[in-house]
């Protein structure tokens, strides 16, 4: 009785989503067709094709939407994520912003992003959506992965959903088309495949046709009614896991909201599972929405520019038509005169005869004049007026005039130039906006994903900074990052997140270099303080090295690594204060050199004429002696003093710096005591 049920409501909830979309669909339908080229209507073509008569369709609409789609490309959403209570951590929610940059790299999320976009501009609603899958056939870890919904057609919403990302919706179906073998090649066990096609198909053509079988992929949230309790400490559990009842303070009853998922023919669940996060994981972005009395609109550029593009493709066949067909007008000739040469005459607007033959005839006495064209000057004036009237038209539905094509205009500087630019980025802004607000739930996803996914204690992963830049971190678990003991506890704590749009992190480069350049025109003094700034913002090879290098030029103070943390106020007075000590100390060190250098000079000077003294006294003894011994022994003390002069460098000027000289063998040195004797 409960699959019974089960079934019941989900085929109710599809026929609803499916009636309440009907005539919305046929009109994206058509404005999708049209912008394929179906522009004429079948009947007028078809009257016009067997008349030989030109139907031309210029096709200026997929310009005018690739406009818009590409300005999505090039300035494209950036979601920061932050934390908002105090079991958050900045720098975990960094690690949050980094992986989700891995996933958007590895999932190609930009052209997933932009191919929902065109839709969404086109005819009004895209979609895209967040799936998990094994990292690798050999791995039991997941990743995240974003990936396009190529037929948008094929997703049905919940229609009572309020919120403009559908975050609120409480089922969606995506569904697809199966012939009846292919159906029974991937369930070949399943009870329809047995045989129940026939009777299905009588009961439920929806699901069941000549064609084949519709599978859905059917998303449903269920709420189990909790009690949430508030414990001493302030963190909260529910009541059935807290052990210790006294921790308890306060309780409260809850829903707890869990998604389900199945595939299914609308009769059996042939796969079914429980998804992680809290969101049914399908992104929607919206074009023009509109309520009219109740009633949802959604709508793209194309709806209302369809009448003025019909108007510019008529008045092209018109003036084609009579430009090539003037020369072409319709012969008039008198009953008879073209008698026996129809077939001539009848081909004589499609080829080029050199003779056309006629019967002469007479009209009384008279011969009627030979057949002569009937012509007449083609309006191609007014023709021409009308199909610029036709183009202005279409400039003014979808909001994107010649400016913002690239065509030269009566502007005459750069800064006129780009207002009018800016007119057509203004009038299509709120489809930028729709990609904001699905990335955002998008973002939301992810950071609700990531502590459920990424969850083993340990896991290395890759993160990617603002510059492209990686690096890989462990989760949950007590790691060193960068030189510091960490903690990113996926788990812990609220992130909270938040897109802006604008450039790309390359564009912003490129156009910070072009304005670092116009401002050293303007202040040259500048380039010798942000020339490695500069040459950091260069795409060509080497401009790394050259920053490098400047940088080493700047002053000290300048000179601080990228990355290098901000000394906070108090820790840089208190290096201020011990410089000022070492500075002073340094000062008192170089003074009592400076006293002892001057000492030891003092006392060596005084040794010195001392010796000299003596070195007098004895040559004048020698003389007085008069002896052989006498003069002997005297020129012995004489060489040992003339040694101590040599040894404290008599002849030599006094230098605050003396040099050192290497003591001969055997002669003792400034640090060895002198012989006994000597």
């Amino acid at each position: 009785m409960a699959d019974e049920q089960f079934f019941e409501t989900l085929r109710k909830r599809f026929a609803a989503a499916q009636q309440a979309e009907q005539s919305q669909r046929q009109e994206m339908l058509e404005d999708l067709r049209f912008r394929a080229g179906e522009q004429w209507p079948q009947d007028i073509q078809q009257a016009r094709e067997q008349d030989h008569r030109p139907c031309l369709t210029i096709n200026r609409l997929p310009a005018t939407i690739h406009q818009v789609v590409n300005d999505v490309r090039q300035n494209r959403p950036t979601p920061t994520v932050s934390a908002v209570d105090d079991a958050g951590d900045i720098e975990t929610a960094k690690v949050y912003q980094g992986l989700i940059r891995h996933i958007e790299r590895q999932s190609h999320a930009p052209a997933v992003r932009s191919y929902a976009a065109d839709y969404a501009i086109s005819i009004g609603r895209g979609y895209y959506r967040v799936v998990t899958d094994y990292a690798s056939p050999t791995s039991f870890d997941q990743e995240i992965y974003i990936r396009r919904i190529k037929n948008p057609f094929s997703v049905y919403f919940d229609p009572s959903c309020q919120q403009p990302d559908y975050s609120d919706a409480q089922w969606a179906f995506v569904v697809d088309n199966l012939s009846r073998d292919e159906y029974k090649r991937r369930w070949p066990d399943s009870e329809m495949a047995r045989g129940g096609f026939t009777s299905i198909g009588d009961r439920e053509p929806i699901w069941v046709s000549a064609d084949g079988v519709q599978v859905a992929e059917y998303f449903h949230i269920g709420y189990a009614e909790r009690t949430l309790a508030l414990l001493e400490d302030g963190r909260t559990a529910f009541a059935d896991q807290v052990a210790d009842r006294g921790l308890i303070v306060q309780e409260r009853p809850t829903q707890v909201p869990t998604v389900k998922w199945c595939k299914t023919n609308g009769f059996e669940k042939l796969q079914e599972t429980i998804w992680a996060g809290q969101w049914i994981p399908i992104i929607v972005v919206l074009g023009e929405e509109i309520d009219v009395d109740g009633e949802t609109r959604l709508s793209g550029m194309i709806r209302d520019a369809k009448d003025p593009q019909r108007m510019y493709n008529y008045w092209a066949s018109a003036q084609t038509e009579m430009i090539a067909l003037a020369p072409r007008a319709p012969y008039v000739a008198a009953e008879g005169q073209i008698e026996g040469h129809e077939h001539q005459w009848e081909q004589a607007n499609v080829r080029n005869f050199p003779v056309l033959t006629y019967k002469p005839k007479a009209l009384g006495d008279h011969l009627v004049p030979a057949p002569q064209r009937q012509t007449f000057e083609p309006p191609v004036m007014a023709i021409s007026q009308a199909r610029m009237q036709a183009a202005d038209d279409l400039k003014s539905t979808t909001g994107i005039y010649d400016a913002s094509l690239g065509a030269r205009s009566n502007e005459t500087s750069g800064r006129a130039i780009l207002a009018r630019q800016r007119e057509g980025d203004v009038s299509n802004f709120h489809y930028i906006d729709a990609i904001n607000t699905a990335i955002t739930h998008e973002t939301r996803i992810l950071v609700d994903l990531i502590p459920k996914i990424y969850d083993r204690p340990g896991r290395v992963v890759r993160i990617i900074g603002e510059e492209g830049d990686e690096r890989t971190v462990a989760l949950n678990t007590p790691t060193k990052d960068r030189g510091v003991d960490r903690i990113y506890a996926m788990d812990a704590g609220k992130y909270d997140v938040a897109v802006s749009v604008g450039p790309s992190y390359t564009t912003k480069r490129a156009e910070a270099a072009e304005s670092m350049l116009e401002f050293i025109k303007v202040y040259p003094q500048a380039a010798q303080f942000i020339g490695d700034l500069l040459a950091k913002n260069m795409d060509w090879p080497g401009a790394q090295e050259i920053a490098d290098r400047l940088r080493k030029l700047l002053p000290p103070e300048l000179q601080k690594a990228d990355g290098e943390q901000q000394i906070p106020p108090a820790v840089q007075a208190k290096v201020q204060q011990l410089n000022q000590m070492v500075e002073q100390l340094t000062q008192a060190l170089n003074q009592a050199s400076d006293e002892i250098r001057t000492r030891k000079y003092e006392l060596e000077s005084r040794e010195r004429v001392e010796a000299m003294k003596v070195q007098a006294q004895l040559i004048k003894t020698q003389v007085e002696a008069g002896s052989r011994e006498g003069i002997e022994l005297l020129r012995q003390e004489i060489a040992a003093i003339d040694q101590r002069l040599s040894t404290l460098g008599i002849d030599e000027p006094v230098t605050d710096e003396p040099e050192m000289e290497q003591p001969a063998p055997g002669q003792p040195t400034a640090q060895q005591p002198m012989p006994e004797g000597q």
